[in-house]
């Protein structure tokens, strides 16, 4: 599957318009990883954000010194977002679970994007705040019911 219809395909990229889909393109490169590979650790500097492509990955914490996995993320999915608007380090590590082809845009394209498909940036900041959203909306009811049990 092509890079533009892959993202037509995905439930966060699907109402982009083919000419931003061009400039996200433009702006990205697809890269493969193997299973159990790490993309990223956890407090290491990032500068890139990620879209899984095929293939699985599991985002980690450190707690209490073991690895907890906090989520599984799928093709369509998106990590590292953060990278592109804070200078902070890693929040956690992702990890691939299986052989996959992830689509990367760096912040130094990202900041190119900004000033040469500025339409494109905007729509990408929106999904990438939509979804951040949804993710404290998810931490707040996750809290919420950790809170009730030690309680």
């Amino acid at each position: 599957m092509g890079f533009t219809s892959f993202l037509k395909s995905t439930k966060f990229f699907k109402d982009l318009s083919d000419e931003d889909l061009a400039a996200l393109e433009q702006f990205s490169e697809l890269k493969k990883y193997k299973k159990n590979e790490m993309i990223f650790s956890e407090e290491e500097a990032g500068d890139q954000l990620f879209i899984i492509k095929s293939g699985t990955a599991k985002v980690l914490r450190q707690i209490k010194n073991e690895e907890q996995t906090i989520v599984i993320l799928n093709p369509g999915e998106f990590f590292g977002e953060m990278a592109l608007f804070d200078k902070h380090p890693r929040s956690a590590s992702v990890k691939m679970m299986e052989d996959g082809e992830l689509v990367v845009l760096k912040k130094a394209s990202y900041e190119k994007m900004k000033s040469e498909a500025p339409g494109t940036a905007i729509k990408l900041n929106e999904i990438v705040i939509t979804t951040l959203s949804d993710r404290l909306r998810q931490a707040n009811r996750n809290f919420e019911v950790i809170s009730f049990w030690l309680t």
